[in-house]
C-alpha cells in the first residue's frame, strides 16, 4: 500500500520540503503538533427544522498543549452553518484544559463574534489515533448543532528549520516519526531523492539533523517507506 503525500516548500539559507503521508497514527498520545482527519469522517447536522443529516467533515487541527491554557487552531475546508453551503474557516480556541482523564478539552466560537460555539474533547484511542467528540452549535434562540462522535485524527509529520552554530542549519521534526526517513534534493519538482545520512539527535520530543548549506538551494522532505 502506497501512501498519499503532499509537499510544501519554504525556504532559510536552503530549501525545505515538508513531506506529508497520511499513515496509521503512530502517537501513543495527544501531544503538540499538527492532526488530520481521515477521509469519509462524517458529522451529524440537527437543524432548525429538526431535521437530521450526515455531512462530510474534513479538518486539520494544531495542537499546542505546552501553552497556558492548551490552544487549538483548526481549519475546515467544508464547514457548515444552518444548512448553508460549504466554506472554508479557522477556528481557535478560547479556552482549553486537560481533564483527570487524560482528555484534552476545549472550547471557543466557531464563527469569532457570534453565538456559534464549539465545545470539543480529544483523547487517545487504543489504536493510537486521537479521537475528535464534541458539539458544534448556536447558542441563541434556536436549536442548531453538529455532533462529532469518534472521529478519528492522525499526527501529520512536520520539518522545521533554524539556523545553527558556524553557519549551519538544523532540521527538525517531532520524535514520534522515528520511523520516517529525511531525503533531500536539489530542485522541485525531484527526479530524485536522497536519503541524508548525517547522525540524527534526539531531543526532549524533537528529532534533528544538522546539515550544511553548501549549494544554493536544498529541499528536504520526511518519508515514511512504502509498504
Amino acid at each position: 500500500m502506497k501512501a498519499n503525500r503532499h509537499s510544501a516548500a519554504l525556504s532559510f539559507a536552503i530549501g525545505l520540503s515538508i513531506h506529508l503521508a497520511r499513515q496509521p497514527s503512530v502517537a501513543a498520545a495527544l501531544s503538540s503538533g499538527v492532526y488530520q482527519t481521515l477521509p469519509g469522517a462524517t458529522v451529524e447536522e440537527l437543524d432548525i427544522a429538526g431535521e437530521r443529516r450526515m455531512l462530510p467533515i474534513s479538518a486539520t487541527i494544531t495542537f499546542d498543549l505546552n501553552a497556558t491554557p492548551p490552544s487549538l487552531t483548526a481549519f475546515l475546508p467544508n464547514a457548515v452553518l444552518e444548512g448553508r453551503d460549504p466554506f472554508p474557516l479557522t477556528v481557535r480556541s478560547s479556552f482549553g484544559a486537560q481533564l483527570p482523564d487524560g482528555t484534552y478539552y476545549f472550547r471557543g466560537d466557531y464563527l469569532e463574534g457570534t453565538q456559534y460555539l464549539f465545545d470539543w474533547r480529544f483523547s487517545a484511542s487504543t489504536n493510537g489515533d486521537v479521537l475528535w467528540n464534541g458539539i458544534t452549535g448556536w447558542a441563541g434562540g434556536h436549536i442548531w448543532q453538529i455532533t462529532i462522535s469518534n472521529i478519528a485524527l492522525v499526527p501529520q509529520p512536520q520539518l522545521s528549520i533554524s539556523r545553527a552554530a558556524s553557519g549551519m542549519a538544523q532540521i527538525t521534526w517531532p520524535s514520534n516519526f522515528t520511523n520516517y526517513t529525511l531525503e533531500s534534493a536539489g530542485n522541485l519538482p525531484a527526479t530524485a531523492w536522497t536519503a541524508v545520512t548525517n547522525p540524527v539527535v534526539s531531543t526532549g520530543d524533537r528529532l534533528s539533523v544538522t546539515v550544511s548549506p553548501s549549494e544554493a538551494q536544498r529541499f528536504y522532505r520526511l518519508r515514511k517507506p512504502d509498504i
